[in-house]
């Protein structure tokens, strides 16, 4: 159903129906793909951090230490970053649904 200007409810054809689930089934496939991607980021990210961090506990050379110190810091930052990117991912996923809830 939607309403039409006066508040009244208007009768919905098949096809809009058909395509609003269509719709919703792709972003609903989309952000399973990326709470797959977001999952994959998290396991691999802690392992990388976890090797680093073994490595810095190594007893190395001050100046591999540093260059360890820096690949670490770099991950850390790879992480947030695609972390952020799926978040903003998921968020947009959520205002097209709303938006499409709303849709004739």
């Amino acid at each position: 159903m939607r309403f039409d200007d006066s508040g009244d409810e208007e009768p919905t054809s098949q096809s809009d129906k058909s395509e609003l689930h269509s719709t919703l089934k792709s972003l609903a496939s989309k952000l399973e793909d990326l709470s797959t991607c977001n999952d994959l980021i998290a396991k691999h990210g802690a392992a990388l951090q976890r090797s680093l961090s073994e490595l810095e506990n190594l007893k190395l050379p001050a100046e591999s230490g540093e260059k360890i110190k820096a690949v670490n810091e770099r991950a850390t930052l790879f992480r947030i970053t695609s972390n952020a990117m799926i978040n903003i991912e998921i968020l947009r996923w959520h205002k097209s649904t709303l938006t499409s809830e709303e849709l004739p």
